[in-house]
């Protein structure tokens, strides 16, 4: 029971911390930025396809972005063209009955998360080190509490950015999609960025896990970008490495049905506690 008030009065720290020096805004910011030019850029997109789409096929013109694309989404051709590019059958099955423009927020959300979190949040536990702030806090806490507060008050203000985000890049489709799509949009949207927030968490660990080792924020970064091109080159060369990295257990985030998506949300926290155990590891044996 300490050991948890412990957690929590880190995570506090972590927050309170990151409101006094406007971290947190920078934090809500970009991923807001990155959310509404994703899409707005997709929308765009969208709209010239099917701008060509008209023009090739001539067809009438509806006036409206998203309508052709959603016909072309449920026409079978397309289907079939997609489900080649789908490696699960069960996933596929799960994404046609989805909108377009929501799997194509969806694929960004999943894209921006790995680089996002080691930009934002990849440096905490180094540059506490560095300035001295570690040493502060584990006068109170035990070096585990401190790693795993760390971990808790980076998770949450993840999922609050997420969701912003979502909520902002919903508003984009609703100025510039017709009303009635852009509305029924918003549930799944949100339930996109929970998504996102569960592949953050084992890149959070992995991020922060790294983070532990050096007390320079520039490494730290520089190590969490080598981590994601190694996370997703390597399972290319070598299947078994899927099972302890995030892209493995990410397919079932993108399943509609509640048992495969509790299964691979707990697998990636999983994950990402097992990397900052890691590095929390290394860490207990340094001086702070």
């Amino acid at each position: 029971m300490r050991g948890l008030k412990s957690i929590v009065q880190t995570a506090l720290c972590e927050w309170e911390n990151a409101l006094r020096s406007r971290r947190a805004l920078v934090l809500l910011l970009l991923y807001l930025a990155a959310a509404v030019l994703c899409m707005n850029g997709t929308i765009s997109v969208l709209g010239k396809m099917e701008t060509e789409l008209v023009r090739v096929l001539k067809l009438p013109d509806s006036g409206q972005t998203g309508v052709v694309s959603e016909t072309l989404w449920k026409s079978k051709a397309f289907r079939n063209m997609v489900a080649t590019a789908v490696d699960d059958r069960l996933v596929f099955e799960d994404i046609s009955r989805r909108h377009p423009v929501e799997l194509l927020y969806a694929w960004f959300a999943f894209l921006c998360a790995p680089i996002l979190v080691v930009l934002v949040s990849g440096t905490r536990v180094a540059d506490d080190l560095r300035t001295g702030v570690a040493r502060y806090m584990l006068m109170r806490v035990t070096r585990l509490e401190w790693s795993l507060g760390k971990y808790v008050g980076q998770a949450l203000m993840i999922v609050c950015a997420l969701a912003v985000s979502a909520f902002g890049a919903w508003c984009v489709a609703l100025y510039r999609l017709p009303t009635a799509t852009a509305v029924r949009l918003l549930p799944p949207m949100l339930c996109w960025g929970v998504s996102a927030w569960f592949y953050s968490l084992a890149w959070l660990g992995i991020a922060l896990g790294l983070s532990h080792l050096t007390r320079s924020g520039m490494r730290a970064t520089a190590f969490g970008i080598l981590a994601i091109g190694a996370c997703e080159v390597l399972p290319h060369f070598f299947p078994e490495v899927e099972q302890v990295v995030p892209s493995g257990p990410r397919l079932g985030l993108w399943r509609t049905s509640f048992t495969p998506q509790a299964v691979a949300a707990f697998h990636l926290l999983m994950v990402g506690l097992t990397y900052l155990m890691a590095g929390a590891a290394v860490f207990g044996r340094r001086d702070a």
